[in-house]
């Protein structure tokens, strides 16, 4: 094989003793996985000419160096990567506008970039938002959007960082087919990061990255990257419109004021309803999965249940009392200080305890939900994504909430941590919490 990229002896930051070595070549379709905070996104970006190391290693691509000042911008015209936060590549708020940025900016004709984007808008089903503003719509859509802006310009290099973590299994397989089959007919090469096996079976080789290294692996022995089969118990289900709330932990804990109860509550976004007359309750003890397709509604319904939003019609009870907990689909969202630690504390503090009180509270309930302890000091901007997302429950339960929220809480997570926030949800339950997720 003619080396195209020839990635040799790189360092992964924070990872000691690593060293990356890979060549991929022309045309190549390679899926890269690994468990959370192995260095998958920090390999991404280092290939997309985004990031460099502070110490060894490069990364050779058609003989550019992509560490070098004078060859990193063609390595960047040439390569196209699809963020895990599709926030991160931003630059217009308005979807259609945002979509063909890129391809302007490159330079295409005006006739040929509206074409193109009439084309990708339809193709991702998102003709509907295509005047929504970017922050409007859900998380899956993003995504949609964010990979729409990159697929838009035809890239000689495509690479994808857990594309489709934030949507709904059930278009998954034609979206990830439709990619690879046109890169194969275009020889584009294309390098997907992810833990999930319903993607990584497409492509043509796959490789572990673990414990700094990285080797070609059989994904169907990697039993770390399936979900967590435990949540799939259903007690009961009830269904509305567009949306299933399922309990699956029916907590045997005594009828109290701590729930919450939705009377006849709509709510809607730009003229368009999204919630239309729910009535439900979420009772102490007992854990509530919020499940539909994209753009459905989940987010708001848990964010009407949080008081987050006002509903335009009908009520949200709630006692005085009661504390609420709520983790973000992103969880960069929910992040107040810079480092793990402080950010933890930020909540007993904020509520009137001594700081060494809360530093107290923080430490103990790091150690509960399993984030190592040589990840307190970090900067929260330097974990991975699946990391921030433990760290942001810990922020979350520190004060010791009655009722937990947490919004799309396993995507883009490893089996371990899965199944971690699994246990952590029982314990909770098991405590008399009432506890409330989403799930695509």
């Amino acid at each position: 094989m003619i080396p195209y990229i020839k990635i040799s002896q790189l360092h992964m930051p924070m990872i000691e003793k690593s060293e990356i070595t890979l060549t991929i070549g022309k045309g190549d379709i390679v899926g890269i996985t690994g468990r959370n905070g192995c260095g998958k996104t920090t390999l991404a970006g280092y290939l997309a000419g985004k990031n460099r190391p502070e110490n060894m290693g490069s990364i050779l691509i058609n003989g550019l160096d992509t560490f070098s000042q004078l060859d990193r911008e063609k390595v960047q015209r040439m390569s196209g990567m699809v963020y895990q936060n599709p926030r991160e590549s931003v630059v217009f708020d308005n979807i259609s506008r945002d979509i063909i940025f890129g391809t302007e900016n490159i330079g295409f004709e005006p006739e040929k970039t509206l074409k193109r984007g009439s084309f990708y808008l339809k193709k991702y089903k998102l003709g509907a938002r295509k005047n929504s503003t970017y922050y409007s719509i859900s998380a899956s859509e993003q995504q949609r959007a964010a990979l729409s802006g990159v697929l838009i310009a035809h890239p000689d290099i495509l690479i994808m960082d857990e594309p489709f973590s934030m949507c709904g299994s059930e278009d998954v397989a034609a979206y990830i087919k439709s990619i690879l089959n046109n890169a194969h007919k275009k020889e584009q090469t294309v390098i997907i990061f992810s833990k999930n096996t319903d993607v990584l079976k497409y492509t043509d080789v796959q490789y572990e990255i673990a414990d700094g290294k990285i080797r070609e692996v059989d994904i169907t022995g990697l039993d770390y990257i399936y979900g967590n089969k435990n949540l799939n118990r259903i007690s009961y289900s009830k269904s509305y419109d567009k949306l299933s709330i399922d309990c699956f932990i029916n907590g045997n804990a005594e009828k109290s004021d701590t729930g919450i109860s939705l009377h006849n509550v709509s709510f809607g976004y730009d003229d368009r309803l999204i919630i239309d007359k729910i009535n439900c309750r979420f009772e102490a003890g007992s854990a509530y999965k919020i499940r539909g397709k994209q753009g459905s509604g989940k987010t708001t319904l848990l964010q009407l249940a949080a008081g987050m939003l006002k509903p335009y019609e009908g009520e949200v009870f709630r006692s005085d009392n009661t504390k609420v907990g709520y983790v973000f689909e992103y969880a960069d969202d929910g992040f107040v200080e810079a480092a793990v630690l402080d950010d933890v504390m930020f909540g007993p503090m904020n509520g009137g305890f001594t700081k060494s009180k809360a530093r107290e509270m923080a430490e103990s309930v790091l150690t509960f939900v399993g984030v190592e302890r040589s990840l307190w000091t970090r900067k929260i901007s330097s974990l991975s994504f699946g990391e921030k997302r433990i760290v942001a429950v810990a922020g979350a339960i520190c004060l010791n909430p009655d009722i937990l929220l947490m919004d799309n809480p396993y995507a883009g997570l490893d089996h371990d941590s899965r199944h971690h926030i699994s246990q952590i949800i029982e314990g909770l339950c098991s405590e008399g919490k009432c506890i409330i997720i989403t799930e695509s």
